[in-house]
C-alpha cells in the first residue's frame, strides 16, 4: 500500500525548514517616514525645551505674581475701575518696589565693600589676638590669615565687584519677570481662553473648575510669603539697629528675601549679619545669632500656621525632599516654585486622579490633611 503523497511532500517541507532554520526564523521590521519624523520632532522639542527651562521658570514665576495680584484688579472691576487705572496702580507698585529695592542695595553693598577693605587690618589683629596660641584652631586661623585676601586687598575687591555684578543682572532679570507679570494680568484672560480650547471637551469642564482652587492656593501662598517677609525684614532691621550693626537696612533686605527659602534661607541670612556684628563685638555678634534664632522658631510655629492656615498644607519632610529636588534642578528660583506648585497637588488628585487612585484615596487624604491642619 502506497503512502499519501502529501504526507511525503510535508517530510520535505520539514527537511527544507531544519536545512535552514535562519530563513524561516527572519524577520523585517518597517519603520514608516511618519514615525521617523515624530522621533525626530521630540528629539528637537525636548532640546528646544532644555534649552528654555530658564525661560520657562521665569515665565511660571511671572504668572505666580500675576496669580497673586489678580485679586487686585477684580477689586478694580467690582468698583468698576477702568481697566487701565487698575494696571496702572499695580504697575506703580511693582516697578516701585524694584525702584526701591535698587536704590537701597547698590549704596549699600558699595559702602560695605569700602568699609571691609578698609577694616581688614584691623580684622587680622583681632583675630590674631583672640585666635589661641596653639592647636588645629590655631593652624587654621594662620592659613586663614596666610590666604591672598589678607595679603592683597585687590582679589577681594574683584569679588565684590563679581558679587556687584551678579546680584545686579539678578535685579535685572527680576524687573523683566514683574513687566511680564503685568503683560499677564493684561492679556492672560484672552490666553487662558484661547488655550483652553484647545483641551477636548471633558479636560474643559475639569480645568474650568480646578484653576479657581489652584489660584486660590498659589495667591495664598505668595500673599502669606509676602507678610512673613515683610515681617522677617523688619524684625531684623529693628535687631540690628538696637545693637548699632553697620548696614542693618542691608541685611534687612536679605532676610526679607532670604525668607522666602524654606529650611535653608535662615542660614543664609544669618552668617553675614553675624559676620557683620563681629566687627562690634563678640558679644553683639552672639546676641544677633540668638535673636534672629528666636524669631526664627517664633515664625515657624507661631506666625506661619496662622498667615497660611490649611493654604499650604504640607509637612516638613515633603516640604524638605522638594525643596532639595527643586534645588538640584532649578536652585534658588526652582525652590521658590516648587511649594506652590506641589501645594496645589491636592487639587489635580481630586480632579484628575481620582478615577485612576484607590475609591477611600481622596477621602483619606483629605482627612489626614484636616488632623495635621489642626494638630
Amino acid at each position: 500500500m502506497r503512502t499519501p503523497k502529501p504526507k511525503r511532500v510535508a517530510r520535505r517541507g520539514s527537511q527544507a525548514q531544519s536545512a535552514h532554520p535562519a530563513a524561516s526564523q527572519r524577520r523585517e521590521i518597517f519603520i514608516s517616514w511618519k514615525t521617523i519624523l515624530k522621533l525626530l520632532s521630540a528629539v528637537l522639542f525636548a532640546f528646544v525645551a532644555f534649552e528654555l527651562r530658564h525661560l520657562f521658570a521665569d515665565l511660571l514665576l511671572a504668572l505666580i505674581i500675576s496669580i497673586t495680584l489678580w485679586p487686585m484688579i477684580r477689586w478694580s472691576r467690582k468698583h468698576r475701575w477702568p481697566e487701565w487705572l487698575g494696571l496702572s496702580c499695580i504697575t506703580l507698585i511693582l516697578l516701585g518696589a524694584v525702584a526701591l529695592g535698587l536704590g537701597l542695595l547698590i549704596p549699600t553693598i558699595t559702602h560695605q565693600a569700602a568699609t571691609l577693605v578698609e577694616t581688614l587690618p584691623k580684622l587680622k589683629e583681632d583675630i590674631v589676638k583672640y585666635a589661641p596660641a596653639q592647636g588645629a584652631v590655631h593652624n587654621f586661623t594662620q592659613q586663614f590669615l596666610a590666604s591672598p585676601m589678607f595679603a592683597d586687598s585687590k582679589p577681594l575687591v574683584a569679588e565684590i565687584v563679581a558679587f556687584g555684578g551678579t546680584a545686579l543682572k539678578g535685579l535685572i532679570e527680576f524687573l523683566v519677570i514683574v513687566i511680564t507679570s503685568i503683560y499677564f494680568l493684561s492679556d492672560g484672560e484672552r490666553v487662558y481662553r484661547w488655550l483652553l480650547a484647545f483641551l477636548p471637551a471633558r479636560h474643559r469642564k475639569k480645568l474650568g473648575a480646578a484653576a479657581p482652587e489652584i489660584a486660590g492656593v498659589v495667591s495664598g501662598y505668595m500673599s502669606g510669603q509676602l507678610i512673613t517677609s515683610l515681617l522677617c525684614g523688619a524684625y531684623a532691621f529693628c535687631v540690628l539697629s538696637l545693637l548699632h550693626v553697620p548696614d542693618a537696612a542691608l541685611f534687612a533686605v536679605i532676610a526679607g528675601f532670604c525668607d522666602v527659602l524654606p529650611l535653608i534661607g535662615f542660614f543664609i541670612a544669618v552668617i553675614p549679619a553675624v559676620a557683620s556684628a563681629a566687627f562690634v563685638s563678640p558679644a553683639t555678634a552672639v546676641s544677633v545669632a540668638v535673636l534672629y534664632s528666636v524669631y526664627h522658631l517664633i515664625e515657624n510655629y507661631f506666625i506661619v500656621p496662622r498667615i497660611y492656615g490649611r493654604r499650604l498644607g504640607l509637612s516638613s519632610l515633603t516640604v524638605l525632599v522638594c525643596c532639595m529636588m527643586a534645588g538640584i534642578v532649578g536652585g534658588v528660583l526652582g525652590i521658590i516654585l516648587i511649594l506652590p506648585i506641589v501645594a496645589s497637588y491636592p487639587i489635580i488628585e481630586r480632579t484628575w486622579l481620582r478615577p485612576h487612585l484607590e475609591p477611600d484615596t481622596v477621602q483619606k487624604h483629605d482627612a489626614l490633611d484636616k488632623v495635621n491642619a489642626h494638630g
